[in-house]
C-alpha cells in the first residue's frame, strides 16, 4: 500500500472496521476460511484484518467489500464527540452475532425509555 493511501486511511479506526468486517462476513455465515479464500488471502492474513492489526491494501478492501456487499458509506471515521466508551461498546457488539447485537439493542431501548407509571 503507498504511503499517501495508508495517510489517507490514518484517521479510519482500524478495529471498528474490523468489527465490522467480521459482523458483516458471520451475518452471511461464511468462516475466516471461506472469506479468505474468496479474497485470494491467506486465513491468517485475512484474520489480521478482522482484528484491526491489519490495513488491507485498496485493492483487498474492494474484493472483500464486494464478497460481503458491504455499503462503504457506512465506513466511519473516529469521530472527537464519540466517547472512548462508546468506541469500546462498539468493539465488544461487533464480536457479537447480529441475534446478540439485537437483543443488546432491544435491552438498550429499554434503559433509555422513560419509567411506566
Amino acid at each position: 500500500m503507498s504511503n499517501n493511501l495508508k495517510n489517507d486511511l490514518s484517521g479510519l479506526d482500524l478495529k471498528n472496521l474490523g468489527n465490522l468486517i467480521r459482523s458483516k462476513r458471520k451475518e452471511l455465515g461464511l468462516t475466516q476460511a471461506e472469506m479468505a479464500d474468496s479474497v485470494s488471502l491467506c486465513t491468517q492474513h485475512y484474520s489480521r484484518i478482522e482484528r484491526g492489526e491489519y490495513i488491507p491494501s485498496l485493492q483487498t478492501f474492494l474484493r472483500i467489500a464486494e464478497v460481503l456487499k458491504l455499503d462503504l458509506s457506512g465506513l466511519s471515521y473516529k469521530e472527537e464527540n464519540i466517547s472512548s466508551t462508546m468506541y469500546e461498546i462498539m468493539s465488544l457488539l461487533g464480536n457479537l452475532s447480529s441475534t446478540k447485537q439485537k437483543a443488546v439493542l432491544s435491552f438498550l431501548k429499554t434503559m433509555g425509555a422513560p419509567a411506566q407509571v
